[in-house]
């Protein structure tokens, strides 16, 4: 791997890590001498194109001022275009990214890291060489130190105006903070943390969620007893429950750019799953996401009908439907 990025040795090992289901994987090291190294890990597939945002570890993005020409990415003439705190990989000449484990993807210097301690990815996407979106998480923060350290945040459907967020992680929790947003895209009108739910209320955290989905919470770090518990295992328990106004029950929502803190005030290396449902062919040229009901590898996908757009053939597109 890269000098300074976090990769979790055990990513496949159920026993002492989380199982890692996703096509791409994306470290981000410690901040050094004003950027990081992202490294990539695609055991099997092809990238064609990806691109991502930067942030600090307020949430707030980060301005790319360059990206370091050596890397994968380099290596297999997929340049990247920056755009303030976007960057995008892609290749007009049809090149892409080959499957491989991990190494480093490219080095990215920002034009300023003043006050920033730790940086994370959000807003990613990944393609593969037929257009295809990829299943893709991303790992921030951490060291690599022999203790895997990861952690994880997710939320469940929306039922009866609320929904739970739950966590999974190694090591107990000082703070953490997250961007709700919803898998097919409906408006959600977020109310407030629901009180008395959750490890972080029992551990005396006050939860604030802001009009817009950002979750915030913050313990004192002077005492033990306000720390959100390690969990157990590939055990999930519930962070916190949040009330929604005029949401549908089944609204699938996302918890995007995890930022978690760990007992010394360091950030803890996050896992945060991509916020897309995968796809497969179903008629000859349209998409349908095969595990759709599949709550154990996938997203439930809970509305009542779904439209299919395939691809452009013959100057026309077939439009399937799904209302089971």
């Amino acid at each position: 791997t890269s000098d300074n990025a976090t990769s979790p040795d055990n990513a496949t090992d159920s026993g002492g890590g989380f199982v890692i289901h996703e096509d791409v994987r994306l470290f981000v090291g410690e901040l050094t001498d004003g950027g990081v190294d992202v490294d990539i890990m695609n055991p099997d597939v092809a990238v064609a194109a990806l691109q991502f945002t930067f942030i600090d570890q307020d949430g707030n993005p980060l301005t790319v001022a360059s990206v370091g020409q050596e890397g994968a990415a380099a290596d297999a003439a997929v340049p990247a275009t920056v755009s303030e705190d976007l960057v995008a990989f892609f290749s007009l000449g049809g090149g892409s990214i080959p499957a491989g484990g991990q190494r480093l993807l490219a080095r990215v210097e920002f034009g300023s890291a003043n006050g920033v301690t730790s940086v994370c990815l959000e807003q990613f996407v990944v393609t593969s060489e037929t257009g295809d979106v990829l299943t893709a998480s991303t790992v921030c923060g951490g060291e690599d130190n022999g203790t895997d350290v990861l952690a994880n945040v997710r939320a469940e459907p929306v039922s009866d105006g609320t929904f739970d967020v739950l966590y999974r992680s190694k090591v107990p929790l000082a703070g953490f903070q997250f961007e709700l947003r919803t898998l097919l895209g409906q408006e959600v009108s977020f109310a407030s943390a629901v009180s008395d739910t959750g490890a972080a209320d029992a551990a005396g955290f006050t939860v604030t969620v802001g009009p817009t989905g950002i979750v915030t919470a913050l313990g004192s770090l002077a005492s033990s007893d306000q720390l959100i518990p390690a969990t157990s295992g590939d055990d999930y328990a519930v962070l916190t429950t949040i009330a929604v106004n005029n949401t549908t029950d089944g609204t699938q929502l996302c918890a995007v750019g995890p930022i978690l803190s760990a007992e010394d005030g360091t950030s803890v290396a996050v896992e945060e799953a991509s916020c897309e449902a995968p796809s497969a062919a179903t008629s000859d040229n349209a998409t349908s996401p095969d595990n759709a009901t599949d709550s154990g590898g996938g997203f439930v996908i809970d509305e009542d009908v779904r439209l299919f757009v395939g691809e452009l053939t013959d100057g026309g597109v077939d439009v399937d439907i799904m209302n089971p």
